[in-house]
């Protein structure tokens, strides 16, 4: 009887029928499992070395596969769907706040040689700016600023959305994720549910972070002997959401492995959005360069002449990089002063050269899609439409909608006059419209692609 039970209780974990009377085991579900090679070097029970790819233990005999589940199915082995506290309770905390610690350990210490590099230590601003403050803005939190006296009061709000900036923070979740998260990616729930996890502890962390980094100093206009107090921080809440999305998003894309974009569509689709974004960028940004090294000043065109002593070109071309991708996809944009769209074309106003040059970027953006379009075809069978096409509209939408609210520099006339030192600037596009734009345009796009399929 005992042993009965115990080959029940085997079979129920991956079997459908009973194999001492055929029952059959009705709740359980097999399609979300697959046999997969374990990963390891040595054997799991005599620890002999396995030399290359063997399904057999050499010396003792013993199955080098092991079934996982393969989908995306919060699903226990009896078929019964987990409950989210259930779900909640797998979380392994310990190992994403150690990955979230580190990483922004790692940071901190970059920040620190950054400020010694660039500020130094003995001057005004050295003073006013620490470690702590450079790491935020390396993960483009906003600037709160506001002034008080016993006459009046003003606030303002700073967006620095430089996406040069976002590699320092990426670099140290990917040492960070070598060490304690690596070995933890056993399955993509778990390692969904894992990048969830850093997202969370990452994006606390540095709220709380912002949070005691407020300072505050004294000012005095020299001639009437007024105080001011001006009190500047980060925006705990926009240091939240992108903390958030920076430790999930670059955890989740890190650990995803061919067997998951395999075993799940939506996976899939979702790293050829991403892969697609980042190859536009690409194409956008060499163009940019190569207009730049022929002498084509497509920067004075638009307006950021005035940057260049100030600001590294490098760091403009790839600022302007993102926001041409997204003029691309038909998507407005504001460039100081200046607003681009797909009607800027027909702007007598405008050079020939800057014309080509985003006429050029708008052809490359539709050839683009077109083929993964294609892409698509070729993997998704017919019997599904143009569901795929939907869902990877929607993931790269998204995607953008996620970019535009990061790359959104923004310093108001409030900002300006606060600081003094710098004058109004306003770069970007916009949240709603990009999601709106991007999704139609990418629909019909890829749609075509699809439909011709011109690989098949």
């Amino acid at each position: 009887m005992n042993t009965e039970e115990n080959s029940n209780k085997v079979a129920k974990k991956y079997d459908n029928y009973s194999k001492f009377d055929g029952t059959m085991y009705f709740k359980n579900k097999t399609n979300n499992l697959t046999m997969r090679m374990i990963k390891s070097n040595h054997c799991p029970k005599c620890k002999n070395k396995i030399e290359g790819c063997r399904l057999y233990c050499e010396k003792c005999g013993h199955s080098l596969e092991g079934i996982t589940k393969s989908n995306l199915n919060f699903i226990d082995s009896e078929g019964e769907k987990t409950k989210f506290k259930d779900i909640l309770t797998t979380f392994n905390i310990k190992k994403a706040f150690m990955t979230s610690f580190i990483a922004i350990l790692i940071l901190f210490i970059i920040s620190t040689i950054l400020k010694i590099t660039l500020i130094g230590s003995n001057n005004q601003i050295s003073q006013l700016i620490n470690p702590i403050h450079i790491l935020l803005l390396s993960n483009l939190g906003n600037i709160d600023i506001y002034i008080s006296s016993f006459m009046n009061s003003s606030s303002s709000n700073l967006s620095l959305g430089f996406l040069i900036l976002l590699i320092l923070p990426v670099i140290s979740l990917v040492i960070s994720y070598r060490f304690f998260m690596k070995n933890e990616n056993t399955s993509l729930p778990k390692h969904i549910k894992n990048s969830i996890g850093v997202g969370i502890t990452y994006g606390i962390i540095l709220g709380i972070l912002a949070k005691v980094s407020q300072e505050g100093l004294n000012l005095s206009d020299g001639f009437n002997s007024y105080v001011y107090r001006m009190y500047y921080g980060f925006s705990m809440l926009s240091v939240l959401f992108k903390g958030f999305t920076i430790g999930f998003m670059s955890v989740l894309f890190l650990g995803l492995k061919k067997e998951y974009e395999k075993d799940n569509k939506f996976i899939s689709i979702l790293k050829l959005a991403f892969k697609t974004i980042i190859i536009g960028y690409i194409i956008t940004f060499v163009i940019l360069i190569i207009m730049y090294l022929i002498n084509i000043d497509y920067i004075y065109e638009l307006g950021l002449s005035s940057y260049k002593s100030q600001i590294n070109i490098g760091v403009i071309l790839s600022q302007l990089a993102m926001y041409l991708w997204s003029f691309s996809n038909l998507i407005p944009i504001n460039i100081g002063e200046i607003s681009i769209s797909s009607l800027s074309l027909f702007n007598s106003t405008m050079s020939l050269d800057l014309i080509l040059m985003l006429g050029s970027i708008l052809a490359l953006s539709a050839l683009v899609f077109i083929i993964v379009g294609c892409k698509l075809a070729l993997k998704y069978k017919k019997e599904e439409g143009i569901k795929p096409v939907v869902i990877f509209s929607t993931f790269y939408s998204v995607i953008m909608g996620i970019i535009a609210i990061f790359t959104s520099i923004d310093i108001g006339n409030n900002a300006a006059s606060i600081i003094g030192s710098i004058s109004t600037v306003q770069m970007g596009f916009n949240f709603i419209l990009t999601i709106v734009i991007s999704f139609i345009y990418t629909l019909l796009t890829t749609l075509i692609g699809f439909k011709l399929n011109i690989f098949n």
